[in-house]
């Protein structure tokens, strides 16, 4: 086993500059690495470049409360003083705001955002009213469907939807895991009664591959990754306990872009655990400079934002299209999210 110290410094940096509402950057150029959302400035900012060679641009949204990006950028669900919204065109800057959902209506109180891997999808959850809604984002409107009440199962815990939408995996508190099936069913969708997957305390960090063939799951009582497929049920993918450390602290789960790793960024050892998911082994270990406090997808590849919650840090990227690596991103100064 061996532990992996890269660090890639960018060679451009953009001094930032105040912007309105809705705005474009100036000297927009490069390709789009993805956009990420501070709250503290409240601003939903570009990132350009390539891995080694990323800055932060401009913010081309402001003001806006909370935020959730879709892998790609190609929709954003925002709240602005107390009006929520999807907004399209982030990545082609020509942003258009959508108050409404199709044929629904969006359920209200919105404190978490799950997308599929493509950006595609959007699950919308309430832990105030405990209502889950999948919207869809394939045409040039989102749809949504019906909210599922999911009081009977108690506090979520985890949440994941399969690359076509079709899949739910949401985990309770209490009450295990559980997989949601599509209906077959002309026009809005409708939600098979769930199948219990596994009756674990506190299931975390659940994620599908590329596929939507496996569904990987943390049981964090027994210290373990659990793996689910459809044909062969449930099996333990990989210990987590620890002889010689703390234990884990999971902020994020994710299969790499070409199905060969499993990726674990873990905030107690500042590290991403790196398993082969043929032999379920660990095969590497990269050592990160910050403890990584988020895990948001910036693009399909994918590629995780892993930090950016405090002003002074640099912004750590995971790209896990192949072989992961780590890279790093200046935000500091005015240059900060």
């Amino acid at each position: 086993m061996s532990r992996w110290y890269i660090v890639y410094v960018p060679i451009a940096l953009l001094i930032l500059q105040a912007t309105p509402a809705n705005a474009q950057p100036a000297g927009f150029q490069g390709p789009v690495a993805g956009f990420v959302f501070n709250g503290a400035s409240k601003t939903v900012r570009p990132l350009f470049g390539i891995p080694g060679a990323t800055h932060v641009a401009p913010p081309i949204l402001s003001r806006v409360d909370s935020a959730s990006i879709a892998p790609g950028g190609k929709w954003a669900f925002i709240t602005r003083a107390g009006h929520t919204a999807f907004v399209g065109g982030l990545s082609g800057l020509a942003l258009a705001e959508s108050p409404e959902a199709g044929l629904g209506v969006l359920i209200d109180a919105v404190d978490r955002v799950v997308w599929s891997r493509d950006g595609s999808f959007a699950l919308l959850y309430s832990s105030s009213g405990n209502r889950l809604q999948r919207v869809q984002l394939t045409g040039s409107e989102p749809l949504a469907d019906g909210p599922i009440d999911l009081s009977q199962w108690g506090r979520v815990t985890t949440l994941a939807i399969d690359p076509a939408g079709q899949q739910i995996a949401a985990g309770f508190a209490a009450s295990g895991l559980y997989l949601f099936t599509a209906g077959i069913a002309t026009g809005p969708t409708t939600w098979q009664s769930p199948a219990m997957l596994s009756s674990m305390a506190q299931p975390l960090a659940a994620t599908f591959d590329g596929t939507g063939r496996f569904l990987f799951a943390i049981d964090p009582d027994t210290q373990r990754i659990v793996q689910f497929q459809s044909a062969s049920g449930i099996s333990e993918f990989v210990s987590l306990v620890q002889t010689d450390g703390p234990a884990l602290d999971p902020a994020g789960l994710a299969v790499s872009g070409d199905g060969r790793y499993l990726l674990l960024a873990d905030s107690a050892t500042r590290s991403v655990f790196v398993y082969d998911t043929n032999s379920r082994s660990l095969t590497n270990t990269i050592a990160l400079s910050f403890a990584p406090s988020r895990f948001d997808a910036l693009s399909a590849g994918p590629v995780f934002l892993l930090n950016g919650d405090r002003g002074k840090e640099w912004l750590l990227i995971l790209d896990a299209t192949e072989t992961p690596l780590v890279y790093f991103v200046p935000a500091n100064g005015e240059e900060r999210l």
